[in-house]
């Protein structure tokens, strides 16, 4: 099922007038740029998670290969 829903936040006028005309200067909507921020936001948390568990595995077994032979060995 597909539904649009609607959320209301609170922003004071200087977020509201920075967020709005940043939204008009790159000709989205408001609610395009909000959605776009949060799926950004999310995504960059995800990735972080990522990279700090391949670090992770990395400080408990440090053999690294190179480019090249990662490809060989496909």
């Amino acid at each position: 099922m597909n539904k649009n829903m609607t959320k209301a936040i609170r922003l004071n006028d200087e977020d509201f007038n920075l967020f709005e005309s940043y939204a008009n200067a790159k000709g989205i909507t408001f609610s395009e740029l909000c959605k776009s921020a949060v799926r950004e936001k999310i995504e960059d948390e995800l990735d972080l998670q990522c990279a700090n568990e391949s670090y992770s595995d990395y400080l408990s077994d440090k053999t690294t290969i190179s480019h090249d032979e990662l490809f060989k060995s496909m």
